[in-house]
């Protein structure tokens, strides 16, 4: 007498096939897109060089300024 009103018999159906298509995504994409996430999260060569074209820069300006300071000293 209960599965007479019982009227959730379309959603069951819909969420069986929701669950079928997220187990397809997960098996087929998600290894592939995880990749894709991990190579692009070690990929920081460009913020190293950089990194190395600041610091090449500060260092010179440094030298240049005391080379300037002790010529200015000795005048």
């Amino acid at each position: 007498m209960r599965e007479e009103k019982y009227q959730n018999q379309m959603q069951d159906k819909r969420l069986d096939g929701l669950e079928k298509s997220v187990n397809e995504i997960k098996d087929n994409h998600l290894p592939h897109i995880l990749r894709q996430i991990t190579k692009t999260s070690t990929d920081v060569d460009w913020l190293k060089r950089f990194f190395w074209i600041v610091a090449t820069a500060s260092i010179g300006g440094l030298i240049a300024a005391l080379l300037n300071l002790l010529i200015s000293i000795n005048k």
